[in-house]
């Protein structure tokens, strides 16, 4: 099921905006879908995150940074649908289709 929510959920999950415009390198791990960061927790939320000791974006390892109160622009470049809770509008377009696979793995199970 994890595998079919991050595959429907990708059309939605923008470029990092790192060096070449990497993805978010999706992962699926025990059932979990996993987008690590350093980049998708900000990305997720659509809000420039700072580095409160230097005002930057840009934040040595480790350090913790806040909110800066400035939305992000997410370019659509390499997905025509990107945007920030990227789940959220991936559940509105998919929930359906997601009862159907979920219903279909759970007879599979039943049946055995």
């Amino acid at each position: 099921m994890a595998v079919q929510v991050a595959k429907d959920t990708e059309p939605f999950v923008p470029a990092s905006g790192a060096p070449a415009g990497m993805y978010i390198r999706t992962q699926v791990v025990d059932g979990q879908i996993i987008y690590p960061g350093p980049y998708a927790r900000f990305l997720y939320n659509g809000e420039l995150m700072i580095d409160p000791a230097t005002g930057s974006a840009w934040a040595p390892k480790g350090a913790t940074k806040v909110v800066a109160g400035k939305d992000l622009d997410i370019k659509k470049n390499h997905h025509d649908k990107a945007q920030a809770h990227w789940f959220e509008a991936s559940k509105a377009q998919n929930m359906e289709k997601w009862e159907r696979v979920a219903g279909r793995a759970i007879e599979h199970e039943l049946d055995k």
